[in-house]
């Protein structure tokens, strides 16, 4: 896994790889992790047979530039990120496949471009980046963590305490987390391209998402597949299970579209 970077329009400073060839395919990750994980579960391994795989590490994460200021986590500053790595790999018009975190930043990229052809979101709900279950987990979030992450900003922890913060990322997610309070809710009708939705059955919060608004999908390009028995964590690192659905709604709808830089 070579590391490529590139500049953002906002002069920071983002890191990807890219493997394989065929229509183009953008991975995001989750909060908390990069885009190895992508490599080391083995979906990487697994999709270059078919795509040229872009794997991301998202502004403050993995070997990215590590940022601790909330306007820095600006929704239409990460997605020019994205962008600006497409346009690195010459990819006008691009696959995405997002978990967690990274499937609500695909959101976002799925309704407000064209170059998006298809998109893959897993884990996570339309509506508000941050809906009542997961503002109450930022509040505590805040309370544990926010201390220590002002105390950095201000240069004020000692050199252990300081390689903590970084360890942890806390200064990054405080500040993300209170960011995505402020990005716009996206709907399913707000989506141009075919989408997939792929929520494990014990991932309760998105599982009742889906059935309470049957009406909301209905009409829209957002299909729905339930996997029984996955967790939220095993919508990722179940592979053998998730893997062969998003496959085959990639190839149903890339299989003569994309571009293979």
């Amino acid at each position: 896994m070579k590391t490529r970077f590139i500049t953002s329009p906002d002069g920071i400073r983002i890191a990807y790889d890219v493997t394989g060839q065929g229509p183009v395919l953008m991975l995001l990750h989750s909060a908390g992790k990069t885009r190895k994980g992508w490599h080391k579960v083995g979906y990487v391994e697994r999709l270059q047979q078919d795509f040229t795989v872009i794997t991301v590490d998202i502004r403050g994460a993995g070997e990215s530039e590590f940022l601790t200021d909330v306007g820095d986590y600006d929704i239409d500053k990460i997605c020019a990120d994205l962008y600006t790595v497409a346009d690195a790999c010459a990819a006008q018009q691009f696959a995405v496949w997002g978990y967690s975190f990274g499937g609500s930043i695909a959101r976002y990229l799925g309704a407000w471009s064209d170059r998006v052809t298809a998109m893959a979101i897993i884990g996570v709900p339309f509506g508000p980046a941050v809906d009542a279950a997961f503002d109450r987990y930022i509040d505590e979030f805040l309370d544990k963590y926010g201390p220590l992450a002002q105390e950095y900003d201000k240069s004020k922890l000692t050199k252990k305490q300081r390689q903590s913060a970084i360890k942890g990322y806390f200064p990054v997610w405080i500040a993300c987390f209170q960011a995505m309070r402020q990005w716009p809710s996206i709907a399913p009708a707000d989506m141009r391209c075919p989408t997939l939705l792929l929520v494990g059955t014990k991932n309760e919060n998105v599982l009742n998402w889906v059935r309470s608004n049957q009406g909301v999908l209905d009409g829209s390009q957002v299909q729905v597949e339930m996997i029984d028995r996955l967790s939220h964590p095993q919508e990722f690192s179940r592979i053998e299970r998730v893997y062969p659905v998003v496959l085959s709604f990639l190839r149903s709808h890339l299989g003569n579209g994309g571009e293979s830089p």
